[in-house]
């Protein structure tokens, strides 16, 4: 992923702008999606075994406000391994219910996202929203070798 924010706000049909263009995290959601036992991610925090259930719990995530948990777990480890300063990376995707930015344009889309078949080529997959009115166009998702659909960029 881009670490310059201008080049991923340039392609409007990534959830990438939508989630650069500006939100703000309670300081309680910032654990980035880590059970309080230390033992990793609940599994409600974790992409699902198909777009579906990605999709389903990203907005979960995204209606509570759980904006780091999203930004940080559903990115395909791929990217995450690519991002430079994860302090930064997540404070950049920080929401409240006080400060939702974007935040309800991004949900409804995802909900729109669930009434689309994706396509899927091998291990990559994108739900198509072209045409139907709102900034973000499509998304994209790789499955990765645990099985999980990540988004591919965010």
């Amino acid at each position: 992923m881009s670490t310059a924010s201008s080049s991923v706000c340039s392609r409007s049909s990534t959830l990438a702008c939508a989630l650069l263009a500006g939100t703000v995290l309670l300081a309680s959601c910032a654990s980035s999606g880590v059970a309080a036992s230390g033992a990793g991610p609940r599994e409600a925090d974790r992409p699902g075994l198909t777009v579906r259930d990605t999709l389903t719990r990203a907005i979960s995530l995204l209606e509570s406000s759980q904006c780091v948990t999203f930004a940080v777990n559903f990115l395909s480890p791929i990217k995450v391994k690519q991002i430079p300063d994860m302090d930064a990376y997540r404070k950049q995707r920080e929401c409240s219910p006080a400060n939702r930015g974007n935040l309800d344009e991004v949900i409804l889309a995802l909900k729109l996202a669930l009434g689309a078949e994706p396509q899927v080529q091998g291990i990559k997959a994108t739900v198509d929203l072209s045409g139907i009115g709102i900034r973000i166009s499509k998304f994209e998702f790789v499955k990765y070798i645990d099985g999980r659909w990540y988004f591919n960029e965010l």
